[in-house]
């Protein structure tokens, strides 16, 4: 990437060196000196609506617009002149002319942008005395309510569900003064319930029906962690209170998400309290489950377990879990393999995550695809998979990308997406047909109508006019699929990238610790070969297809019956790990 060149200029006497383009308002903020605004925000389109941000730029007129103006070189700026002051507080004074004096009982209050500007500018006191406008409070669906005079009219919520997550549900009716937010169906939203409009949102207009007229912020514990739902692991700040999850939301923009949370992530935490959640272990009898106490299921479990055993242990099989933590996965295939003797064990699998490592091979290192290199990629490859719905942050990456660096979206899928509105081409397949299409790119073998060879081989042209391609596949790729869909991608320009897009929380943790038919824990190839060659004291350099790609995976050599470490399956003789 060429190295960008960068300006100098001053902002309260204090020099300072930015990229050429940057936003002056951002160029503060590098120096730790904030410039306040409520209409600005980064990634969404410039509006200069809420007139906040003004700062005094040497030679100019009249004061300007800190969120548009664009830093030049040898530019004095100075945000914190009297002049400036006054203007911001007549500005806030502007704002609360219509705006309703809810603080006491506003579900914003204590962490409400307005509120904040007012109490640093002063601006305490109002020479309105018309009557105000009132609009009586709307609700326009279960978890979204819009308060009309509460709204500072920054048009945040319009963009963000417009720009970011191409949904369009939001607009502005009416003019001056009357302006409001409305919803696409007159009295109501009809969206994605993402909930971006209300945490986007500087002031209480935008309230969430599952928090509001619940506690205050300071009253309420935050504990952030992982969310629970998809794989694509966004950080998320869960709200607690008295032990119960009022909210959660991500506005400390931390984690790989920043200030991206989907519907499941911001609302999906009811599960927590649901009344058919089981708390505690079952043990069935006659009929009915009935609560037991954790050494009573143990004890049950054991009992059973043994007498199958006994009979014939490969009778019995397992099933993992792509919810839980790692090290369960972990020790369930341990119990499964080391104690029980079986390969039955296996879990609800989607993305075919060993047969990517296994394709890539000693390239897997450096070929994986991170969240912030798809919203970086000058091009993208989707095979399958709906983002939208499936891996919703990345989809908001792709859409990002798309908006902030002209990202090139080629799609292969048997499914109308909501992501063909932004695909620079869409080739339409037939359900299942992913992997035909992946093998005609890859060695131009198959038979298809000749409409659908024109449009591949348009699609292959304009892969291979891009370089560094980011490709992202979801589970209707898998085995040798996945083998093709590298093979055309080593061919591309560039370091190509691949991101296999699983369903659940930890798919990728499950398949990692080998909580499936055939492999053991890390990445392996060869099915039953591994096992072999692990418990029956088999290994030899070249002739065993069961390689392990992680680094430094735990194994047991039956032969001698000790724990070795594995690295890189270098083998110092048969059945032992160097």
């Amino acid at each position: 990437m060429a190295e960008q060149k960068l300006i100098k200029l001053k902002i309260n006497e204090r020099e300072v060196q930015v990229p050429q383009g940057t936003l002056v308002i951002e160029a503060t903020r590098r120096i730790g000196t904030e410039v306040p605004s409520f209409c600005y925000y980064p990634g969404l389109s410039l509006q200069a609506a809420c007139r906040m941000c003004l700062v005094e730029v040497e030679k100019a007129p009249k004061l300007q617009t800190a969120c548009t103006m664009v830093a030049t070189e040898g530019m004095i700026v100075r945000t914190d002149t009297e002049q400036v002051r006054q203007a911001r507080k007549y500005m806030l004074e502007f704002l609360l002319t219509n705006h309703p004096l809810d603080c006491p009982v506003c579900d914003k209050g204590g962490e409400c942008e307005l509120q904040d500007m007012v109490f640093r500018y002063g601006a305490d006191s109002s020479r309105f005395v018309e009557e105000k406008i009132h609009r009586p409070e709307e609700k326009w669906s279960e978890l979204v309510y819009y308060d009309a005079p509460r709204c500072i009219l920054c048009f945040r919520c319009v963009r963000v569900c417009d720009e970011g997550m191409d949904v369009k549900a939001l607009g502005v009716g009416m003019r001056g003064a009357n302006s409001v937010i409305i919803p696409n169906r007159q009295d109501h939203l009809e969206c994605e319930e993402c909930g971006m409009c209300i945490d986007i949102c500087p002031v209480g207009a935008l309230t969430s029906g599952t928090y509001r007229y619940k506690t205050r912020p300071w009253e309420m514990a935050y504990v952030s962690t992982v969310c629970t739902h998809c794989s694509n692991g966004c950080k998320t700040t869960l709200s607690v209170r008295n032990h119960e999850i009022l909210r959660s939301n991500n506005r400390d923009l931390s984690g790989i998400n920043k200030d991206f949370l989907c519907v499941k992530g911001r609302f999906g935490f009811d599960f927590t309290k649901h009344a058919e959640r089981i708390k505690q272990p079952m043990i069935r009898k006659g009929d009915k489950l009935y609560p037991v106490s954790w050494e009573e299921a143990a004890q049950a479990a054991a009992t059973r377990l043994k007498e199958v055993y006994d009979a014939g242990g490969d009778a019995i099989g397992f099933i993992g879990s792509n919810r839980t933590s790692n090290e369960e996965n972990y020790l369930l295939q341990r119990l499964a393999r080391a104690t029980f003797g079986t390969n039955n064990i296996d879990h609800h699998r989607t993305a075919d995550y060993t047969g990517l490592i296994t394709a890539l091979g000693e390239r897997a290192g450096d070929s994986l695809l991170t969240m912030e290199q798809l919203y970086q990629s000058k091009a993208v490859l989707l095979v399958g998979n709906d983002p939208t719905n499936q891996n919703p942050l990345a989809g908001w990456q792709i859409r990002s990308g798309i908006r902030h660096h002209g990202t090139k979206l080629f799609v292969i899928n048997s499914n109308e997406i909501k992501l063909k509105r932004k695909a620079t081409q869409f080739v339409k397949v037939e359900t299942g047909q992913e992997a035909a299409a992946l093998r005609w790119l890859a060695h131009e073998e198959g038979q298809f109508a000749p409409e659908l060879v024109e449009q591949l081989v348009q699609l292959k042209a304009g892969l291979e006019a891009e370089s560094d391609v980011a490709v992202v596949f979801g589970a209707e790729i898998s085995g040798a699929s996945i083998a093709a869909l590298v093979a055309f991608g080593s061919k591309l320009p560039g370091k190509t990238r691949y991101m296999a897009l699983g369903d659940y929380a930890n798919s990728r943790g499950a398949a990692d610790m080998g909580v499936s038919t055939g492999a053991t824990e890390g990445w392996a190839r060869g099915g039953e070969r591994c096992r072999r060659c692990i418990w029956r004291g088999t290994f030899r350099r070249g002739d065993c297809s069961a390689r392990c790609f992680r680094f430094e995976i735990a194994r047991e050599d039956a032969l001698h019956g000790a724990w070795r470490l594995c690295k890189f399956a270098r083998c110092s003789g048969y059945g032992r790990f160097a």
